[in-house]
């Protein structure tokens, strides 16, 4: 039977008979109940927010399915009104217990035994029946002879919870309200798929992108359409890589091409989809250089993949396939561009849509333009608006390389590098022609201020009593700001602001000359091997250049004149085990063939490059922490580049973190060292 549903007034007694579920429904009209629905969509946002009138809920990994219940006959069907009913009969069942007629909406997902969602346990479970089936319900349209979809979200969520109580494979998608910045963070270190924040008073728009629902990933993802394929080298039969593309207008363009992210299944999966779909004519607006020869393909099929960001002619970075998306049509694929929400003043306008008021500007990662863009551009990134000019200026001319791949390269790796870079004063090397035009340092910047939300500090001089205004790198905005200055590469002081005579870490500096870089790795192992007896902790990385640089943290605990004289004693002890093959003269022309150890570096104001920094030098190096493991004769430094390097990243993290840590027990590593001395 089904249970008993008796419309209130409001404020009415809700309150039953037993066995009735009363709900009072006086304030939504009597409707037939809608068919074939088209889901509310959310728009992308770049930053997550905070604000009183909005809730905030998990963005699931899975299938959004629409739900139609009705005298026990189901209908779940996906946004393109696929049926999902065959492949996930048990909801169905579960639907069917319901006891009232409803349209639901959510997402269809499996959960693996951390209670965690998995795409590939949705996709298999037909065949594997492995996961915990579930349908996580966030919205009702429609009860028993009423539409809610003109009620407030959380009134029709106050309702959803009410009739799916306790019903076997149903789960209401609970949200929280305000909190959107903590709650994000939370479901980023979980690494679940993103979140989605919705006004609390919005109504339901069928079918269409709303701003009163914003989406956030916490992985750049995008959804592509499929246009090519190309074969696997070593075996012709296996899918190679896929290319991708997203519609301008009526336009399919080019974005990339994914050829990582495949298991074997997968990609004979996909191989086996876009076989039938094999055409003669390229399907792109314009056709694509690829590496290999392609197969070209019907446009149907829609996949997803997540990516480093948008490179500056409008490409993917390093795309990698995370699935297909059956439930997408591929005409509806577009480039998706979050936008800077600011909901401070957040209401609904029209009788059909609301919306919340948002800053114009790019997202986080953007594309800076394709080879006939402007020459000048304004990416909205942490809330600032920052302008980048002449991004086509080939920094690089042997390798083609342009000032907006340099900016795209210092988005990429921007939450690796700015932990390195915030607080200290920076001594700003611009390249403004390129590596082979000349250059100029700018130390102060009163005479070109920057924008008001750039920090600055005053830094006084100890010799002389002039001040120097020195710019501070506390964020992303403000790295793409120094890189549009030309400043190629990154000279950060050894100290904070804070602690200006006390360094966070002591350098030295192995600067070959004329000398097998094999021989630099062994000089590097011996600093470590020493360094390891005196208890030290040390560091190394590349130059970027021809040399490699080995850092001990100090924690802000000693002065530079301590540092200066440590490195120069472990300079010393390294010098006289390995006398022939370094030096400890400054002056070139007396050390060659040899490894200068410079240990000068270590002085009030001295700099390096910073670790990720870009060198102005062939191929486009990046001075990169290395794993000491990786120090041997092998090692080759020209391979890490601003194309390598943030695929390297994906992999161990950032190295360079320990850098920062509390710092050595410098008197103790001294006794140690003179204990070692002494013994010979």
């Amino acid at each position: 039977m089904k249970r008993t549903l008796t419309p209130l007034a409001k404020g009415g007694d809700r309150s039953g008979p037993a066995g009735n579920l009363v709900l009072d429904l006086s304030d939504a009209p009597l409707a037939a109940m809608p068919r074939n629905v088209k889901p509310m969509l959310a728009s992308p946002v770049a930053e997550p927010f905070d604000h009183p009138d909005w809730v905030f809920e998990i963005k699931w990994d899975g299938y959004r399915g629409i739900a139609e219940v009705e005298s026990h006959s189901v209908r779940l069907y996906s946004r393109r009104s696929l049926s999902l009913a065959e492949r996930y009969p048990p909801l169905v069942d579960a639907l069917g217990r319901l006891n009232h007629d409803a349209v639901l909406d959510g997402e269809v997902v499996v959960l693996d035994a951390g209670g965690k969602p998995q795409f590939q346990l949705l996709q298999n479970y037909q065949k594997a029946r492995q996961g915990v089936l579930t349908y996580y319900v966030f919205d009702l349209l429609y009860l028993d002879g009423h539409d809610l979809r003109t009620l407030p979200l959380l009134r029709r969520k106050q309702l959803l919870a009410q009739i799916v109580k306790d019903v076997p494979g149903i789960k209401v998608s609970e949200h929280i309200t305000a909190t959107g910045r903590a709650f994000f963070q939370a479901l980023s270190r979980q690494d679940l798929e993103g979140m989605v924040a919705k006004l609390a008073q919005s109504r339901y728009v069928a079918g269409q992108r709303s701003k009163t629902w914003l989406k956030l990933k916490t992985h750049l993802r995008q959804e592509a359409v499929i246009g090519g394929f190309t074969d696997e080298r070593s075996n012709p039969r296996n899918l190679g890589a896929v290319l991708l593309g997203v519609y301008e207008g009526d336009d399919l363009v080019y974005i990339g091409h994914a050829g990582t992210g495949f298991d074997t299944r997968t990609r004979a999966d996909v191989r086996e989809r876009l076989t039938p779909l094999m055409q003669k004519h390229c399907p792109f607006k314009s056709q694509p250089k690829a590496n290999a020869p392609v197969h070209w393909v019907k446009p149907e099929l829609v996949c997803e993949v997540s990516f480093g960001l948008w490179t500056h002619d409008g490409h993917l970075r390093h795309p990698v396939f995370e699935r297909l998306r059956e439930d997408i049509v591929a005409s509806t694929v577009h480039r998706e561009q979050p936008e800077a929400a600011h909901p401070e003043s957040a209401r609904e306008e029209g009788s059909d849509t609301g919306t919340v008021p948002v800053k114009s500007g790019k997202p986080s990662s953007p594309r800076l333009g394709s080879s006939k863009s402007t020459p000048a551009k304004a990416l909205s990134i942490g809330g600032h608006s920052v302008a980048v000019t002449n991004l086509n200026k080939v920094y690089w001319p042997a390798e083609g390389y342009t000032k907006g791949m340099l900016i795209d390269y210092y988005r990429e790796v921007a939450r690796f590098l700015v932990p390195h870079l915030k607080d200290r004063p920076q001594s700003l090397h611009r390249h403004p022609g390129g590596i082979l035009e000349k250059s100029f340092f700018q130390k102060d910047m009163r005479r070109q201020p920057p924008p008001d939300w750039v920090q600055t500090v005053d830094v006084a001089s100890d010799s002389e009593p002039d001040i120097t205004r020195t710019l501070l790198c506390q964020d992303e905005a403000t790295l793409v700001y120094i890189a549009n200055l030309g400043c190629i590469e990154l000279h950060p002081w050894h100290a904070r602001v804070a602690t200006l005579d006390q360094p966070d870490y002591l350098v030295l500096d192995l600067d070959p000359v004329e000398i097998a870089f094999a021989q630099v790795a062994a000089v590097a192992q011996a600093i470590r091997e020493l360094l390891e007896r005196a208890e030290a902790a040390c560091y190394p990385k590349t130059s970027g250049k021809r040399g490699l640089h080995v850092y001990v943290p100090f924690g802000g605990r000693y002065t530079h004149e301590q540092a200066k004289q440590f490195a120069y004693l472990i300079a010393q002890i390294v010098h006289r085990k390995l006398p022939e093959v370094t030096s400890l003269e400054r002056d070139p022309r007396r050390r060659q063939g040899r490894v200068y150890l410079d240990y000068v570096q270590n002085g009030k104001g001295k700099t390096l490059a910073a670790a990720y920094a870009v060198r102005p030098y062939s191929g486009a190096t990046v001075s990169t922490p290395l794993q000491w493991s990786e120090v041997n004769k092998r090692l080759d430094p020209s391979k890490f580049t601003l194309r390598t390097v943030p695929q390297r990243l994906a992999g161990p993290g950032d190295l360079w973190a320990p850098v920062l840590g509390p710092g050595i027990d410098l008197p103790a590593c001294l006794e140690r060292l003179s204990v070692l001395l002494k013994k010979g």
